[in-house]
């Protein structure tokens, strides 16, 4: 059992090409805590395909450094329809899908 709590990072509004500069703050700012960072989607209204493309580097640069992200959630709702419209869903990465659909706890 870890004593490192996790740090909660909650999108909201609309998070598109545009708008994105903020969540990627937020996000960074978890992230260089060095402990596990959870995302929370739920009050995300608008999106785009740079919500996931900053995801899957926040993912990819979390793997590396043996540092815990995951979703609070599974993808749903408009933004699963970004994942699907994007082929973030039709991977062969299975760390990729497990981090879209919830079940992802990679170190």
């Amino acid at each position: 059992m870890s004593d490192t709590s996790e740090y909660i990072v909650s999108f909201s509004g609309n998070l598109t090409v545009s708008s994105i500069a903020e969540a990627y703050a937020a996000l960074t700012a978890g992230m260089e805590l060095g402990g596990p960072v959870v995302v929370n989607l739920d009050a995300v209204e608008e999106a785009d395909l740079t919500l996931p493309q900053l995801l899957e580097a926040a993912r990819r640069t979390a793997a590396a450094k043996g540092q815990l992200i995951r979703l609070e959630k599974p993808a749903q709702g408009l933004v699963l329809q970004v994942l699907q419209r994007g082929g973030f869903l039709n991977s062969d990465d299975a760390n990729r899908l497990d981090f879209w659909t919830g079940e992802s706890r990679q170190l």
